[in-house]
């Protein structure tokens, strides 16, 4: 994996639409990523954790503040450059042409060469596949897959891009119990490889296995980041949710509990 350069936001503000007239969505965020860091990105929907992930990308605009990598904006990057350092994984995509699963595993691998289509995986390409459970699927178009294993091929994408820095919006979406625990396991040892995630989730407990840092939009403009103990508290969800969420250990490990929807002011 190449050497990671570390990912700073500075005074973040970001609005919806990357609109000046747009809603401010937070303000004053600061924070750096370095590696073997696993931050996600929490908060109810709307709030803006797709629009901080693609700001984080260089993809986009900040109302203020900076973002840089490695020191420098990544407007400021050539292309093929920031490809190699970071890659970003959106929530959504679109399959305009037939291809396997194995091509568009390998179009990942082979992306800054002349293409040819020998039906080979590479021998990281095979790991990848196995520990996210594709070997089956390899031969599959991608435009019949359910949404799950579609899901588990864009993460599968983007962890053979081979960048040390893994931005990655919902990745857990539309997996079940078995194959969120592969993404788990996954991107932790890509942290533990010298690289670092930055993972948007709406399961809580997904979220605590998976984090070193967290950052915690409320939906109503304020922000909160740090060590995950300190962000990901009862009382600090519990408000960003406008639910009851307590925190409880069962089997040994901390699980979070969700109660009823806590009363609102009218």
């Amino acid at each position: 994996m190449r050497t990671m350069a570390s990912l700073a936001l500075d005074a973040l503000a970001l609005r919806a639409g990357a609109r000046p007239s747009g809603r401010e969505l937070f303000a004053d965020l600061s924070l750096t990523v370095v590696a073997t860091d696993r931050w996600v990105v929490l908060g109810p929907n709307g709030a803006g954790k797709s629009s901080l992930l693609a700001a984080m990308a260089g993809l986009f605009a900040a109302a203020r503040g900076v973002v840089t990598l490695g020191g420098t904006p990544p407007a400021s990057w050539r292309g093929v450059d920031l490809a190699l350092q970071r890659a970003w994984c959106p929530q959504f995509w679109h399959d305009p042409f037939p291809a396997s699963v194995a091509q568009t595993l390998m179009l990942a691998r082979r992306r800054d060469a002349w293409w040819s289509d020998d039906g080979a995986l590479d021998a990281e390409a095979q790991v990848v596949a196995q520990r996210l459970d594709l070997r089956a699927l390899l031969d599959q178009d991608v435009r019949a897959l359910s949404g799950g294993e579609r899901q588990r091929v864009a993460v599968a994408t983007a962890v053979l891009q081979d960048a040390p820095l893994l931005l990655l919006d919902e990745p857990a979406s539309h997996l079940d119990p078995a194959h969120q625990r592969l993404l788990v396991e996954l991107l932790l040892g890509h942290a533990q490889a010298q690289g670092a995630v930055v993972v948007s989730l709406h399961d809580l407990n997904l979220a605590w296995d998976l984090a070193s840092h967290a950052v915690l939009i409320d939906g109503r403009g304020g922000v909160v980041a740090g060590p995950r103990e300190a962000v990901m508290t009862p009382a600090r969800l519990s408000l960003a949710f406008g639910v009851t969420i307590d925190q409880v250990e069962v089997c040994g490990l901390q699980r979070f509990w969700m109660g009823p929807l806590r009363p609102t002011a009218p």
